[in-house]
């Protein structure tokens, strides 16, 4: 199992955060190889955003036809974090993740 999820460093702010226009919402829905339980990738993430209150976490739990570990993290009138996209893009216990935008 990779460990490069499981840090003790907190996750910083990025010095310029990209505000989206006025009611629009920005999220990130991903799913967790199986090989970790999501709960404490979970534990993880809620550590870095800790005292970002721009940072929601909206649901997670298990997927239904496969049964892998999901979270889903919205970003309240800015774009996620172009740190936090790479982490999913390139760490290999994310299996997949999607962005997405909606309006209020």
């Amino acid at each position: 199992m990779s460990s490069s999820l499981i840090t003790t460093r907190k996750y910083e702010k990025p010095a310029i955060q990209q505000p989206l226009p006025e009611g629009e919402i920005q999220g990130v829905y991903f799913t967790v190889s199986p090989d970790m339980p999501y709960e404490q990738l979970l534990a993880k993430i809620e550590g870095w955003f800790e005292g970002r209150s721009e940072v929601v976490i909206i649901d997670y739990g298990t997927t239904d036809k496969l049964g892998l570990g999901y979270i889903i993290i919205e970003w309240l009138g800015y774009e996620i974090d172009e740190l936090f996209l790479a982490i999913l893009r390139d760490e290999e216990l994310i299996e997949d993740y999607t962005v997405y935008t909606w309006e209020e």
